[in-house]
């Protein structure tokens, strides 16, 4: 798919909520020239709040009532033996949250468990976050040498021009993909009906319960979805 990509934060990784409002203003204004179908926010506010009012909630919320599937990354502010509090716009009813697995190297997803750091929890208004998770543990990807990243981390670096990195931010563009996926063989799929097949078929880990929402995405499986809920 073609990536359109918005910088809202700076060189140290913080964003205004202004900013990633006007982002999103920026999508509702040019979605149809560039064909946006799905807008991945791997970011999240630092404190609590009912989607009811936050100025964030309403901005994802009006790209998702437009036909955008919106995918949030959960956070990183996870504890390993409590839930956490919520921010935005993970906390919205609307998007679809994601949190990170540790796949343990394997793809046998029995093995798989959720790293401490990935938040879990009821937001301000109930709701049960994340809804799905992904992998999100030491993924490598390509990064450009010489850039902040591996500067900051070079112990990072797997060889030239390729990373291992962690991170709820990195597991929300895996369901992004698949949502991308789904609507290539599905076009004409509302954000709640990716949202339906996406969690439908998702691998749950039962000694877990919902601390990695309703389990891992299967994207084979979603694509098979011939009448999501």
């Amino acid at each position: 798919s073609p990536i359109v990509d918005l910088k809202v934060t700076d060189a140290q990784g913080q964003a205004l909520t202004a900013d990633v409002i006007a982002a999103i203003d920026w999508l509702m204004a040019n979605k149809g020239k560039y064909n946006v179908r799905v807008a991945n926010f791997s970011l999240i506010g630092n404190s609590e709040a009912t989607f009811m009012s936050d100025p964030l909630d309403k901005a994802v919320e009006r790209l998702w009532l437009s036909g955008v599937v919106v995918v949030a990354a959960v956070g990183n502010n996870g504890s390993a033996t409590s839930p956490v509090k919520i921010g935005a716009p993970a906390n919205d009813p609307f998007v679809i949250t994601v949190g990170a697995a540790d796949i343990a190297s394997s793809a046998n997803m029995s093995d798989d468990v959720r790293p401490s750091w990935s938040a879990y929890g009821h937001t301000a208004d109930g709701f049960a976050k994340p809804e799905v998770t992904a992998p999100g543990r030491y993924l490598v990807a390509p990064v450009p040498v010489g850039s902040l990243f591996t500067a900051m981390k070079p112990e990072r670096t797997v060889e030239p021009g390729y990373m291992w990195m962690s991170g709820t931010s990195f597991a929300a563009p895996i369901v992004s993909g698949v949502a991308a996926q789904l609507l290539a063989r599905s076009p004409g799929w509302s954000p709640d009906q990716v949202k339906g097949a996406l969690m439908l078929t998702t691998a749950y880990n039962a000694s877990l319960g919902l601390q990695m929402g309703v389990g891992e995405v299967n994207a084979l499986a979603a694509s098979n979805v011939t009448s999501p809920p």
